[in-house]
């Protein structure tokens, strides 16, 4: 599982690392790590997507999902230490791309995401997702 994260990260990070000195890309990668934890941490404690090693293989995958979603100007921000201050949109596209992109890399996601929105059709976020639903398949 964190093997896995780490070739996310590193295929991330490459343009980065080719750019900026080594002191600067390990802070870079540290951040960049630090958010795919964040992620995984907060999808742990929701515990929405099963249990046990289900729900460790689904936080994994959505946590990579999010670190491959951050916006180009987000990734500049790390290169340049300032996201802490960054003010700008932290993942790329519109929530139906982000949707897409979760529900093709972690279909048992999306299966879960599908059951919480059954029987509530008049929410934004469940219509968004029945359409991402769609445009994975």
């Amino acid at each position: 599982m964190f093997r896995r994260a780490a070739v996310t990260t590193l295929m991330f990070l490459t343009p980065l690392l080719l750019w900026m000195g080594s002191a600067a890309a390990q802070n870079a990668a540290a951040v960049v790590q630090q958010i795919h934890d964040q992620a995984y941490a907060k999808c742990m404690e929701a515990g929405q997507f099963g249990t046990g090693a289900e729900l460790q293989e689904s936080c994994s995958c959505s946590a990579d999902v999010a670190v491959n979603l951050l916006s180009e100007d987000f990734k500049r921000a790390i290169a340049d230490g300032t996201q802490t201050s960054f003010n700008g949109a932290k993942l790329a596209g519109d929530e139906m791309s982000r949707s897409v992109a979760l529900v093709k890399t972690c279909p048992k996601v999306g299966a879960y995401l599908k059951a919480k929105c059954a029987g509530t059709p008049d929410n934004p976020h469940c219509q968004v997702l029945q359409r991402a639903l769609e445009q994975a398949q």
